[in-house]
């Protein structure tokens, strides 16, 4: 696990847009739990532990299915209450995920 100790909005922006780039750049699904740093209008900065399910629409049918029930258990287990599901590149995109943020 990688966290970046140094607040910065450009830095963790630029952080995160590194790990969308790793998971996103093939076909494998992807699970992750995130330590997302961002900063809400008027409140200052803040963080939310973020599940992120990502199983790509080019997956492969197998891959889809196991990675579907896995998802589910992982959910239960983990005790998740903030999810990001992407299937496409821009469903988990950065300003995506700030977008769903800031709307809790």
């Amino acid at each position: 696990a990688v966290k970046v100790t140094e607040y910065d909005n450009n830095s963790c922006k630029e952080f995160y847009k590194r790990f969308y780039t790793e998971i996103t750049s093939n076909k494998d699904p992807y699970f992750a739990v995130y330590d997302f740093d961002y900063e809400k209008p008027g409140e200052g900065r803040q963080n939310k532990i973020i599940f992120i399910s990502w199983i790509p629409a080019n997956a492969n049918i197998q891959d889809k299915t196991i990675s579907a029930v896995s998802k589910e258990v992982l959910k239960t287990k983990l005790d998740i209450s903030f999810q990001i599901e992407g299937t496409e590149a821009n469903d988990i995109e950065f300003e995506t995920v700030l977008d769903k943020v800031l709307k809790t």
